[in-house]
């Protein structure tokens, strides 16, 4: 497993903002780019781990003394995985571009974050971002209590009736690929200097 986020430092250079400043943003498009990257690192990882299947059948000479299955097999996985590579990068593509996302970053500095690390069973305080399933819900932007599971989060219920779950991207959860996929939340990083008294 790959340990360095290629897909997050290739996210920061093409916007100037990492995926969790985005994150914080108030724009769908902003706030659904770390939900696309861990869609676009999963497709990589995966036609990565099958085009290295293929190269090493081809390599143990797999292909000469036993079927051209072994073969063709891999090489129709991986057109599948491309097209799924495809999906994944023209997502993040046109999340980039995106007319109002690219506006309210040149209008607005990048906010200072710093990640809390979570476990499931934890109960947190998030900011819930703007993607497009808050925003249908009207919850986009709202301050709430959420208890982390390892796959969703439940609200809070003073936020409505009844149980509702979240996914955790939709929750302000996010999975740090670079430490096996440890869960966080973020909180802006001036409550921090402003704790210490700086």
């Amino acid at each position: 497993m790959l340990n360095i986020d290629a897909v997050g430092r290739w996210i920061t250079r093409r916007t100037g903002r990492t995926l969790d400043q985005h994150a914080a943003d108030p724009i769908p498009a902003a706030a659904n780019l770390p939900q696309a990257a861990h869609g676009l690192r999963t497709a990589r990882t995966d036609l990565l781990l099958k085009v290295d299947q293929l190269r090493t059948a081809l390599i143990n000479e797999d292909d000469l003394s036993g079927s051209i299955a072994d073969v063709t097999g891999p090489l129709d996985a991986i057109a599948t995985l491309g097209s799924e590579y495809r999906y994944a990068r023209n997502w993040a593509d046109v999340l980039i571009g995106d007319a109002d996302r690219t506006e309210y970053a040149e209008a607005h500095r990048a906010q200072p974050l710093r990640r809390r690390y979570v476990n499931p069973g934890d109960t947190v305080l998030v900011v819930l971002p703007h993607t497009d399933a808050c925003r249908q819900r009207h919850l986009a932007g709202r301050h709430t209590h959420v208890l982390v599971s390892s796959h969703d989060a439940e609200l809070d219920l003073i936020i409505g009736p009844g149980q509702l779950r979240l996914s955790h991207a939709d929750a302000g959860i996010y999975r740090d690929p670079a430490h096996g996929g440890a869960l966080y939340v973020l909180e802006p990083a001036a409550d921090e200097a402003a704790a210490s008294g700086d």
